[in-house]
């Protein structure tokens, strides 16, 4: 017969694998922040690989790219349909890893529109960059894609302002003051600030749009995110489709 020490020890190791796991997948996201490297999300990109192999790829897709902002989006499929979507997010990625991992990330889709949502890494851990660091990678990637003459439309969110981070707040509003000055001259760039969508009546990033950390966006957030693109996506499309029509 079993004793109750033992059933007590196997029950504790039973629990504890559970936390043990969670340490583990956490210690793994860590490392890849950590690492500068952009081979850093091979782990992402294998997994993404073996999906596309499962399944049938849609015709020119809306492909949403970015970090981990991308992967905790939910429900853009449905609130985009019919328009087929991809959410192609990679860990705590910064502009440049999107640059670098670009032909799997974008160019084999051969999408009709992109979106890149940046993320809180461009300023802290991963990057430190200034507002115009970040216009320079963003016309990086927006210049590349251009090159392979497939997409008809590149939106680009503004930063997004958090709670947890004030002291960024001058950094993001030099951002998106650089970046609408440059779409300005471009037919193809749009750019989405969602900020004032997820700002209080004091002006500032209202908590009911963010998780407890005070840095994610919770599904209220997401919504305001998702709005704000098929608002611009409805308002381009007879544009998009006037082009294409066009002799």
């Amino acid at each position: 017969m079993t004793s109750w020490k033992k059933i007590r020890t196997l029950c504790t190791v039973l629990l504890l694998i559970p936390i043990v796991h969670v340490v583990y997948l956490m210690s793994r996201d860590t490392m890849e922040t950590l690492n500068k490297s952009p081979q850093a999300w091979a782990r992402d990109l294998k997994t993404y690989a073996e999906i596309d192999g499962r399944n049938q790829l849609p015709g020119k897709p809306i492909v949403i790219v970015g970090g981990r902002r991308v992967t905790l989006w939910p429900n853009a499929e449905q609130l985009l349909a019919p328009r087929p979507v991809l959410m192609r997010g990679l860990g705590d990625a910064i502009v440049e890893d999107i640059t670098y991992n670009y032909t799997q990330l974008i160019g084999f889709y051969r999408p009709d529109t992109v979106v890149l949502l940046p993320g809180n890494s461009e300023f802290h851990i991963r990057d430190n960059k200034s507002g115009a660091e970040l216009l320079a990678a963003i016309q990086e990637l927006v210049n590349l894609d251009s090159a392979h003459d497939v997409t008809r439309r590149f939106y680009v969110f503004a930063p997004i302002k958090t709670i947890l981070r004030p002291q960024d707040y001058p950094r993001i509003e030099e951002s998106t003051r650089l970046l609408r000055a440059w779409s300005a001259s471009s037919a193809s760039v749009v750019i989405l600030d969602a900020n004032p969508l997820l700002a209080g009546a004091d002006g500032q990033p209202n908590g009911i749009y963010f998780r407890g950390d005070g840095v994610n966006l919770n599904e209220h957030g997401y919504l305001r995110l998702s709005v704000l693109l098929l608002t611009q996506v409805e308002k381009d499309t007879p544009t998009m489709q006037a082009a294409a029509s066009a002799p």
